[in-house]
């Protein structure tokens, strides 16, 4: 399997800038590991989830280990225990596949499982880490990633965040030096390699691959490309599949998504700034998909790290759909034909609201 393998994790876990602006989360994660034995970290997709997660595996002191269980390829959740089991170099007899028999068989172990890419198999995550943490006397503890919570009572959450703008930059010039050796970042091209960050959403993934770019083209060229979309953007081939362009590591978080999530996902594209719920509804909500709708697929959009989610000054909840998954949810909905409906329902909307300014209070970029 491509990507990082399953395995025991040892330092250094990650390449040398792989963590850029991300070290206060690698800290963060540490700390609430310390706290509670379940951990999950949260975040778009293509943030960095993995990466900090690896390295703060690495990091930390356990008498046996820290374990990576890597799960982007696997879609049977029963599967679950075998695969841990398999990961950590267990006996693999027909015991060790069961989910009792392998919590049984953790007992007195002082070590982390760190439970990669967890998404698609919530459930049977979720019911490894309850009783996991159920059974008593254990010193085991779970560090897991994906892009929604794992929502097990106990369960810390961290969520990583887009990097600050300087530290995107300082990796998209790290990326691109090694792609193009003699790159670097000189005072008359800042301010362009800044706009293109801020195009990626300054997501650590996006920015690696359009740095590697830089091998074949000029920052104008890569500036320009991306103007007009980004799924020109792909991976090396040691990347996991859900990594081989930033395509389809949007499109594995759509797949996740129910049919009304996903129609919600395309006709929010409209929205080219923050929103609030009462918008989404004013614009996205029809005969086929309900006020009510609308309300529980926002909500679950979030909680899925696809909407970005914050507060305004009166303490009323916004949202923002970031530029790289606003864009292929408008492919989405050039596909459904229904791009101009949408859009004349959006330009009704600002023509209700011109006039009228509202501090939304969402932190700049």
């Amino acid at each position: 399997m491509r990507g990082h393998q399953p395995g025991r994790i040892s330092w250094p876990a990650t390449p040398p800038g792989g963590l850029v602006g991300s070290a206060a989360e690698s800290a963060a994660i540490q700390r609430m590991l310390g706290r509670g034995r379940l951990v999950t970290i949260t975040g778009l997709p293509g943030v960095g989830k993995t990466a900090a997660g690896i390295a703060a595996a690495a990091g930390a002191n356990f008498a046996d280990g820290a374990w990576l269980v890597t799960l982007d390829s696997l879609d049977d959740g029963d599967m679950l225990p075998h695969t841990i089991a398999d990961a950590l170099g267990m006996h693999d007899g027909p015991a060790s596949c069961q989910l009792e028999a392998l919590v049984d068989e953790l007992s007195g172990r002082r070590l982390l499982i760190v439970l990669d890419t967890c998404e698609h198999l919530i459930e049977a995550c979720a019911g490894f880490a309850m009783a996991l943490l159920l059974a008593p006397g254990r010193d085991v503890r779970i560090l897991a990633t994906s892009r929604e919570p794992l929502r097990v009572p106990g369960g810390l959450t961290v969520t990583i965040r887009p990097l600050p703008l300087r530290h995107a930059v300082e990796l998209f010039g790290q990326r691109a030096a090694d792609a193009s050796p003699g790159f670097r970042i000189t005072q008359e091209s800042q301010e362009t390699v800044e706009a293109i960050c801020r195009r990626l959403d300054r997501l650590p993934l996006a920015i690696e691959l359009a740095a590697r770019q830089m091998a074949s083209g000029s920052l104008e060229q890569l500036r320009s490309r991306l103007q007009a979309d980004y799924w020109f953007l792909r991976n090396s081939e040691d990347a996991p599949p859900r990594h081989e362009t930033l395509c389809t590591a949007i499109g594995w978080s759509y797949q996740l998504c129910s049919p009304a999530e996903r129609l919600l996902w395309a006709r929010l594209s409209v929205f080219d700034g923050s929103f609030r719920l009462q918008d989404a509804q004013d614009v996205c909500a029809d005969t086929y998909l309900s006020r009510a709708a609308v309300a529980t697929a926002v909500t679950m959009l979030a909680a899925r790290s696809v909407l970005l989610m914050g507060q305004q000054k009166n303490r009323q909840s916004w949202f923002r759909l970031p530029a790289t998954l606003r864009a292929y949810g408008a492919g989405m909905l050039r596909r459904l034909g229904a791009s101009d409906e949408s859009e004349r329902r959006h330009q009704a909307w600002r023509a209700g609201q011109r006039g009228r300014h509202e501090d939304t209070g969402e932190p700049g970029s």
